[in-house]
């Protein structure tokens, strides 16, 4: 491969020489060019808004490195880039970076802090993805650098950046590259490349302090920060400057017996999903006879202490036994009790105009606190109530098929991730624009989890046996209704519980070297070539208790020997950005033509190398309008826990096709080292209207302030990686073999689903907007801005059973909703009006809508194609998720700095009155009054309020659990329960 990368290079050099020499470089323009000028857009475009290039004290524009290209530049080009800036933050309010990406409608919040906010597979964590791909497909990166990994991947497989790890006042701005970047940056930005923009260059200081809470009286936040710099000419030479900025946010728990649609009866939203369960296992408990195969269900309101066979419900083989789930309400939290701080240090300094040396740090801690239901014990944990127990009336031994103890108390979870990154370099800058930068990259993260109330396995049996030291001859009841809040065990609590403990570590490793400019100025632009090499070590290493890493924790959360690893990576990369047309070469219907060419090449340690190019096209014919055109192929590498990890397991309800049960089984997924990485080909079209932004005399020019777009993008992604679902296996076994096994009774006691290659995912969508910017008139000024996503198309093929038993890959269409994929359809729209009042103060208001738009719930029959899948839906219903649309409304007013108090400069020999004066009073006379006033106190003072959701609109109804919902009864994932939020801010710069 890295033949074929070098191949592809020279040819696209080849090229750029071929048109250097047949370029017509006698062609002159119809006009003049016109000169260079800031960019003024929209707060939000698809071409990079203003903030993303620096005017420079001359009055030109500084040349920056924008996402998606290796050479800093000014403007836009054929990268297909959407900005979102400060001011596009501030009109919003949002205190996270997950509420600010979530904002965009191309992207999703799949793993946030309010999914799983209980006992969570990945506490305290945010991650996004782009096009309602996973959250693995999606490159985030912290100024054009990776970050490291978030140190509990979910399900211990699956890698991702926790966005909420970066501090919020260290934002310049967030650019998104809305196609692939493989060609540039490697794995992972199959469906784009989010980059944050920390602070570079700033003087003065900004303090701003942030309080909110719901209508409840709950999910209170307090976020403060500090943001101070300098830039100045040193006394030993050269330039510095320093911006460092802190930032604190605490935030506390919604309970779900706070919000009625988050527990309870579902019959109260929805009449054909009645009794869905607050937990994956009973209060009341199921227990299967190891001789008999009856199943014994717990009658509710059983108490003990005397036991018989009258507090059972008895179910023969092959029978349905009695749903008798109650809902009582249970410590169990919605949104979880989260601290975080943390800040930055950017540093530059230049000892001459050709050289710059910096210094790139950035640190968090992350601490998180919240409780779940104590989840008991199950088959899974292979516990058996002896025949001999007092308590068990069958004559025969009993398998639990799972009951809660709630009388342990609830899981209280505590865990503290601290994450670090720094970045030190220098640039070399050369004549001709050419550069050479070389840096060095350090990134951790760790973290440290507690569970506590856990139950200590081996000793619970001993408790049930009558066995446990220091209690022989006394025995363990576990036949009592766990609702009624009694304690019939209580005498074993402080023998029996136990805490688990998770260490993780993860640790990015970066050399880069690259280098580039230009190499020949052609009359439609100057032709740049660029390329470096990087080498970079990453690792995941886990560690638990004891008791967790030998299975001897009911229910574990970390079960089993966990994983150690690390990968190598080499690589090596280019481009070519050639200019067709434009500057002094271009005519009306031909204003700009510029190509971009990249690859790159990379060898991993662990699985082989991959090589992927791109190629983007921007074509102007007029100055207000702009195609752009991509075509991008990608890959993902393995993750390391999907190549090693050791096997996991978790809980898993299924419908069991052989006797019509429904109960809880053992799912095992492992690591597959015969993994191929996931590859990718996308495609890009996009359209740019600016009416009247090249030239104020035109037809258009009464339209300038208004930026139209739309665009298209395909996305392939082949060999996508994954497990197949447990009711699937369950449903075809045939299809599967090995896969599933049934114990001695004929019920399932564990699926075995380890990672593989399963099949192809596919989607199309379009995304488009506009916003208008008028001039400030007499009124005020308007700001409109709108901006949508609809996925019109998003296919899966994967390895599906058939309901012969055999296997086969299967297209499964999701039209109109997509599932766990995310809506269809995302919008978010604001309307801000704004004025100067009293001099130079600013007035604001305005409102913002998110629409967003119904999907499939977790469960689907996709059209009837899967017959396994068909098994295990609620009554037979697909449910349906509906819409959910809020209003925010924010007001704002700005105070403006004081005008300058000055004396007024008489006649030579006079006083202000026109009185002839001599003496030093007519040559230096006193300023007037003083500038300490209340105007100056309040000087560059913002004072901020908002009402997010003001119609306090609940989020709609979800049914099912999957594998990023727990049992809220809300998507997770698109909504939140946090319903009418009222929020206060003050800003101060000095």
């Amino acid at each position: 491969m890295l033949r074929r990368f070098t191949n592809r290079f020279l040819a696209a050099l080849a090229v750029t020489l071929a048109a250097i020499v047949l370029a017509p470089i006698g062609a002159r323009s119809q006009q003049d060019p016109a000169p260079a000028t800031p960019v003024t857009t929209a707060p939000v475009s698809p071409e990079i808004s203003a903030p993303a290039n620096q005017v420079t004290a001359g009055g030109e524009l500084e040349k920056v490195t924008v996402t998606g290209y290796l050479i800093p530049r000014v403007g836009g080009g054929p990268q297909p880039v959407f900005t979102m800036d400060k001011d596009f933050i501030g009109k919003q309010s949002d205190q996270t970076i997950n509420d600010v990406l979530n904002r965009y409608p191309g992207g999703l919040s799949q793993q946030n802090a309010m999914t799983f906010a209980g006992n969570s597979n990945s506490p305290a964590s945010s991650a996004f993805g782009l096009r309602s791909l996973p959250a693995g497909d999606t490159l985030v990166l912290i100024d054009g650098y990776r970050f490291p990994s978030y140190p509990i991947p979910i399900n211990s497989a699956f890698n991702f950046v926790d966005i909420n790890s970066i501090p919020l006042a260290a934002v310049e701005r967030i650019e998104i590259l809305k196609d692939g970047g493989s060609a540039t940056y490697g794995s992972d930005a199959v469906a784009g490349v989010v980059n944050v923009i920390t602070k570079d260059n700033y003087n003065g200081a900004d303090i701003v302090n942030y309080f909110g809470i719901s209508q409840r009286g709950d999910f209170e936040v307090y976020h403060g920060s500090l943001t101070a710099g300098v830039a100045d000419k040193p006394i030993f030479g050269g330039k510095f400057s320093v911006v460092t900025a802190f930032d604190f946010y605490s935030q506390s728990p919604i309970e779900s017996v706070d919000r009625w649609y988050a527990y309870g009866d579902r019959s109260k939203l929805s009449p054909n999903y009645p009794n869905q369960a607050v937990a994956f296992f009973p209060a009341n408990g199921t227990f299967t006879g190891n001789n008999s195969g009856n199943t014994y269900s717990v009658k509710l309101g059983t108490t003990g202490p005397n036991i018989t066979g009258n507090d059972f419900v008895t179910t023969p083989p092959g029978g349905t036994a009695p749903s008798q789930q109650t809902f009582v309400p249970v410590d169990e939290q919605l949104a979880a009790r989260e601290t975080r701080y943390g800040g930055i240090v950017n540093a530059n300094y230049e000892p001459t105009d050709w050289l710059k040396f910096y210094d790139r740090f950035i640190i968090q801690r992350n601490e998180e606190n919240t409780v779940t239901p104590n989840q008991g014990f199950s088959a899974g944990d292979g516990i058996v109530i002896p025949a001999n127990n007092p308590f068990n009336p069958f004559g025969e031994a009993l398998t639990p098929d799972g009951q809660l103890e709630r009388e342990f108390g609830p899981w209280s979870t505590d865990v503290i991730i601290r994450t670090l990154r720094n970045i030190v370099g220098g640039t070399v800058q050369l004549p001709h624009d050419w550069f050479i930068d070389g840096n060095f990259l350090y990134g951790e993260s760790d973290s440290t989890q507690y569970v506590y109330n856990a139950i200590n396995k081996s000793r619970l049996q001993q408790a049930l046996d009558g066995t446990l030291p220091g209690f022989q001859g006394v025995f363990f009841n576990p036949f009592t209704d766990q609702n009624l809040n009694i304690h019939p065990n209580q005498q074993f609590y402080n023998a029996l519980r136990t805490e688990q403990v998770q260490n993780n570590r993860t640790d990015i490793v970066q050399w880069t070297l690259k280098a580039g400019g230009t190499v020949y100025e052609l009359p439609s632009g100057p032709l740049t070539v660029a390329g470096g090499f990087e080498y970079r070590s990453e690792s995941l290493i886990q560690g638990n208790d004891i008791n967790s890493e030998f299975n001897n924790i009911t229910s574990a959360d970390f079960a089993g020997h966990l994983l150690s690893a690390r990968r190598y990576i080499k690589s090596l990369y280019g481009e070519v950005d050639l200019p067709l047309a434009g500057e002094k070469w271009s005519w009306p219907g031909l204003r700009n033509l510029d190509v971009v060419f990249s690859e790159r090449y990379d060898n991993y340690s662990d699985f082989g190398d991959a090589e992927k190019p791109k190629i983007a096209v921007r074509y102007k014919p007029f100055d207000d309008l702009t195609f752009r055109g991509t075509y991008a192929e990608g890959f993902i590498a393995p993750t390391l826990g999907e190549l090693f990890a050791s096997p996991l397991q978790f809980q898993q309800t299924i419908l069991d096709p052989t006797n019509g049960q429904t109960y809880n089984i053992l799912l095992q997924n492992g690591g597959n080292p015969n993994l191929k990485p996931q590859t990718s080909y996308g495609y890009y079209l996009e359209a740019i209207w600016t009416p009247g932004s090249g030239d104020e005399n035109s037809w258009w020019h009464w339209a300038k302030g208004f930026t139209g777009y739309i665009d298209w993008y395909q996305i392939d992604v082949r060999n996508e990686i994954g497990t197949i679902a447990a009711q699937t296996l369950v449903g075809a076994p045939g299809a599967f073999p090995g896969t599933v096994i049934r114990g001695g009774n004929g019920l399932v006691q564990e699926v075995i689903a380890n990672y593989q290659n399963l099949g192809d995912v596919r989607t199309d969508g379009i995304d488009f907007g506009a916003s208008y910017l008028t001039k400030e008139y007499d009124w005020g000024k308007l700001d409109f801005e709108l901006n949508a996503t609809y996925i019109y198309k998003f296919s899966r093929k994967r390895l599906e059973g058939n309901a012969d038993g055999t296997a086969s890959f299967q297209v499964l269409q999701e039209d109109d909703s997509l599932g766990f994929g995310g809506p269809d359809f995302k919008m978010v729209t604001s309307l801000f009006y704004s004025k100067h009042v009293c001099g130079n103060d600013n007035f604001r208001t305005g409102f913002t809508l998110n629409y967003i738009d119904s999907q499939a719930d977790g469960l689907t029959n996709f059209h009837g194609t899967l017959p396994a899948v068909d098994a295990g839906l609620t009554n037979g219903f697909i449910h349906e998720i509906g819409s959910w649309t809020t209003v925010d409304w924010q007001i704002s007013y700005e105070f403006g700095a004081p005008p300058e108090v000055t004396p007024e400069s008489p006649r030579p020999g006079y006083d202000k009155d026109g009185k002839r004066i001599i003496g030093e009073k007519a040559i230096s006379p006193k300023p007037e009054g003083t500038r300490w006033n209340w105007r100056t106190l309040l000087a560059n003072t913002t004072v901020t309020f908002g009402i997010n959701n003001i119609a306090d609109t609940r989020p709609p109804l979800q049914v099912a659990a999957g594998p990023t919902n727990f049992f809220q009864g809300f998507d997770t994932t698109t909504t939140t329960p946090i319903q009418r939020y009222f929020y206060f801010q003050i800003e101060k710069k000095f």
